[in-house]
């Protein structure tokens, strides 16, 4: 898909190219989600932001294991680290 401008109307709408519609299944009352960064804006179907979110979550999923477990075993070595250290008995 190639750019395309878009007239932003009196209301703050703006009308998304038939074609991305089409390719993007994009109907009428569909959902889509937008979001603002440092670079402009970003328009993305409910189908994609969802996607993105798995691919993010997934980073953290391991063997079946939960990224909170993760992060709760792993504080809770340092915890014991700590713990260690502040007895005298060191540091592995």
């Amino acid at each position: 898909m190639r750019d395309q401008p878009c007239k932003v109307d009196n209301q703050g709408r703006i009308t998304l190219p038939l074609e991305w519609r089409k390719k993007l299944g994009v109907r009428t009352g569909s959902e889509v989600i937008l979001k603002a960064g440092d670079h402009g804006l970003l328009i993305q179907t409910s189908e994609q932001a969802l996607d993105e979110a798995r691919q993010i979550v997934s980073r953290y999923w391991r063997s079946g294991e939960m990224g909170t477990e993760l992060l709760r075993n792993e504080r809770q070595r340092e915890s014991d680290m700590e713990e260690r250290g502040r007895h005298g008995e060191g540091t592995r």
